[in-house]
């Protein structure tokens, strides 16, 4: 036991001597999540602030109608009729091209219908927020017609609204649209983060020593080889574990401090418990793999390559679950490495927590863990592992 602390504190002291993993584990995360909050949250505000102040659109019909009328006498509303508009709306010169019939008038006095299109980008969050501030302006329009012609007939408009529609949400939930979404991508971000750092770690730690030759005098010690396998595990393990409390801790105080003002920003805590417990048998299972990977590796070189080679299946399973709806994930996804992990702590942040999907996921975990460490033992174990040439 003595010797596996003896090399849990050597390799943790050599991690961390370097300035680069301190930056990426710790001051990163407190620096970056902020400001990329911060910069969502005033993106956002600046483009609907944007939009309710001033919309240039182009106008097709005719001039002398009474939609064109409309249009026109609203303060946020610029209409550019100078042509080309289906170009200037693909580069977003113009938020909307507004296409009236000519005989519009016409045949709302005869009261036939006339339809009104609204054409706006796709792509552009500008040109869509537009289209929906344009088309209630519109609706609200076609609804004083509507009134004009009951009043005329001496008919109460009253008619038109027989019962009222009220949207409220449940209690304790997410008021903020745009706090809720980055919640719902926390499990992503959070383990696509949390071993980020180690890639470079764990290629130093086994393959580095043997390319420095350093490795092989280590092993002639009279250190247990499974001690100095425990100790590069649990230290390349405790940096992903800073980095998560770091990583979570950093996010979860910048959301409460840019969003909560907005809107009602809570996580249970029993999400703090599922995540953190998730969290840590993800962080040694991929740890494990890291350090075998780096065993088999002949150079750094070549470790940097296979981890590299390693991360992209792991973060393209981290996707998976992204748009899910996370109170209503099929049984399927919590049998899948990764993806289960990530769906379980969707599920706890909206405040579901389903023993069966709970227990399965943890299951799973308990055997990922065992596999993935055995398999480490394994390669250390292996002489024509490690002096692999």
């Amino acid at each position: 036991m003595n010797n596996f602390w003896i090399i849990f504190k050597k390799e943790l002291m050599d991690i961390f001597r370097d300035k680069k993993t301190l930056i990426f584990t710790i001051l990163l995360p407190i620096i970056m999540y902020p400001a990329m909050f911060k910069i969502i949250d005033f993106t956002m505000k600046d483009t609907t602030k944007s939009i309710e102040k001033n919309i240039t659109i182009a106008y097709k019909g005719n001039e002398s109608s009474s939609v064109y009328t409309m249009l026109k006498n609203l303060n946020n509303i610029t209409i550019d009729n100078t042509g080309n508009a289906n170009e200037k709306l693909k580069k977003g010169k113009i938020s909307l091209i507004i296409e009236a019939p000519e005989d519009f008038d016409f045949k709302v006095s005869n009261k036939t219908e006339a339809t009104v299109k609204i054409i706006y980008d796709k792509d552009s969050s500008k040109s869509s927020l537009a289209s929906s501030l344009i088309k209630d302006t519109l609706d609200n329009y076609n609804k004083s017609i509507v009134y004009g012609r009951l009043n005329e007939e001496g008919i109460n408009t009253d008619i038109l609204t027989p019962f009222q529609v009220k949207e409220e949400t449940l209690d304790n939930q997410n008021d903020n649209t745009i706090a809720f979404g980055i919640l719902s991508v926390l499990p992503t971000i959070l383990i696509i983060f949390m071993i980020s750092p180690t890639i470079g770690i764990a290629a130093d730690l086994v393959a580095g020593e043997k390319e420095r030759n350093t490795f092989e005098a280590l092993l002639s010690t009279s250190v247990k080889r499974m001690s100095i396998f425990w100790g590069k595990l649990m230290a390349i393990s405790s940096v992903a574990l800073i980095t998560l409390i770091v990583t979570l801790a950093s996010m979860i105080a910048s959301m409460l401090y840019i969003f909560s003002s907005e809107g009602k920003l809570s996580i249970p805590i029993g999400a703090f418990i599922v995540i953190g417990i998730v969290s840590l048998f993800v962080l040694i299972a991929l740890s494990s793999i890291e350090i075998s990977i780096s065993m088999f590796a002949r150079s750094m070189k070549e470790a940097n390559t296979y981890l590299g080679g390693f991360i992209i299946p792991v973060m393209i399973l981290t996707y998976i679950p992204f748009m899910m709806d996370s109170k209503n994930i099929g049984f399927l996804f919590f049998n899948i490495p990764i993806v289960n992990a990530v769906v379980v702590m969707k599920e706890a942040i909206a405040g579901v927590f389903n023993p069966t999907h709970i227990t399965v996921v943890l299951l799973w975990h308990i055997v990922y863990v065992i596999a993935t460490v055995f398999l480490a033992k394994f390669m250390f174990s292996k002489e024509e592992v490690v002096f692999r040439s």
